[in-house]
């Protein structure tokens, strides 16, 4: 009996932070979409992963919110290029910087309540 209760009770909780996150995930694409017509979930999920797999592996991450766009789209040329540098080749080509760029933008404009 408590085996059971315990397997439903995980998965409740597991269903709940899905969707979640699936809802999170979709309004912020909505917003981006506003910004970027097209923008898509894949093109999202590209940013996000690339800004923490590219970023986050040089420095701590930057909270999105704490740049407007206008910096954003001066800080993301930069590092990109001096990330490129310091590995001697196009580690982080246009798309992914583009992706990046969209990814953080969007994001900056993101309810400060909501965690990501």
């Amino acid at each position: 009996m408590k085996k059971s209760l315990f397997v439903i009770c995980a998965i409740a909780l597991a269903a709940c932070g899905t969707s979640k996150t699936s809802s999170n995930k979709n309004a912020d694409v909505e917003r981006g979409a506003l910004k970027f017509p097209g923008y898509t979930v894949a093109e999202y999920s590209l940013g996000k992963k690339a800004n923490q797999t590219y970023c986050g592996g040089c420095h701590a991450l930057k909270n999105p919110q704490d740049f407007n766009e206008a910096q954003w789209s001066m800080i993301v040329p930069k590092m990109v290029k001096k990330a490129n540098r310091k590995a001697g080749s196009d580690v982080i080509d246009p798309k992914t910087q583009e992706a990046i760029m969209k990814y953080l933008i969007t994001m900056s404009s993101a309810p400060s309540t909501a965690s990501k």
